[in-house]
């Protein structure tokens, strides 16, 4: 399975903080923030560092950290890992003998100039018994007029279960992976929007015509997630005018360092 990467809002949490000078005091500038995750059975290769964005703000992106040692610890073992070259501030593990397993419990170390952040995280079990009740999701024609209904959004839609026994947390994201993919509304353009869904406790989600933007061919991945992800994802709609201290996983820093699990199907997008 080709990774995605998961799309957070954790740099914007505290980009936000430290542009409001009502708190600025509480921000330290020499924070470091991480945004680290693990694939079950998938290589290291998504451990970010940034630093927090002084006040103003006037730059988009948070200035990446180049040079940090960073150690995934499992078990008794240290494996280091190194820069990416071609993306400034992500660190990888360039050999084979790291190995991602359900249930393994997995330890973060960063030392930057000497200041060391830690954090931990569990890999979750892969989810069971992923079924879709069809392959085929079809697209209605509708063109919206006056009188007209739109199409039933339950005739227009496949269905995907997984036991959930334990209550744990799921999301979803679905990708066209059509080589050159057309567009349902030809206003949407040749690139093929991707989805994720929230992270929920659930055994089911419904897949309707409303989520895809391209026809043919697409990749429907489950994650089972853990409980800080959950949390940071839901401290993502705070404003300045509603600011609390941003959830975090991570030991002397802030951020996320977090592992997931999943299973694949796949479906086809046709027009009616």
């Amino acid at each position: 399975m080709t990774k995605s990467k998961i799309i957070l809002f954790l740099i914007i949490i505290y980009i936000t903080a430290g542009c409001d000078e009502s708190i600025s005091t509480q921000i330290d500038k020499d924070l470091v923030v991480v945004e680290g995750f693990l694939y079950a059975n998938q290589p290291v290769k998504d451990i970010s560092l940034t630093e927090v964005l002084p006040l103003g703000c006037e730059d988009s992106l948070a200035p990446p950290i180049t040079n940090a040692t960073v150690i995934i610890k499992k078990q008794e073992t240290e494996f280091m890992l190194i820069p990416d070259n071609t993306k400034a501030g992500f660190y990888y593990y360039p050999d084979n003998d790291l190995v991602i397993n359900y249930k393994d419990e997995l330890f973060l170390e960063v030392n930057v100039n000497n200041k060391i952040i830690t954090a931990k995280t569990s890999v979750p079990l892969k989810p069971t018994n992923l079924q879709l009740n069809s392959d085929i999701l079809i697209i209605p024609e509708f063109t919206p007029g006056a009188g007209r209904r739109p199409p039933d959004l339950e005739s227009y839609s496949i269905k995907l279960t997984w036991d959930n026994f334990d209550n744990s947390y799921y999301y979803v994201t679905i990708e066209n992976i059509e080589q050159d993919p057309i567009p349902i509304d030809l206003n949407t353009g040749k690139f093929a929007s991707r989805f994720v869904s929230e992270p929920s406790i659930s055994s089911e989600y419904r897949i309707s015509f409303g989520l895809i933007t391209h026809l043919g061919k697409h990749r429907l991945v489950l994650y089972t997630v853990n409980q800080e992800y959950v949390d940071l994802y839901e401290s993502r709609d705070q404003d300045s005018r509603n600011l609390n201290e941003p959830l975090t996983n991570i030991e002397n820093g802030l951020g996320i360092f977090s592992a997931f699990a999943s299973d694949t199907v796949y479906f086809s997008t046709v027009k009616e």
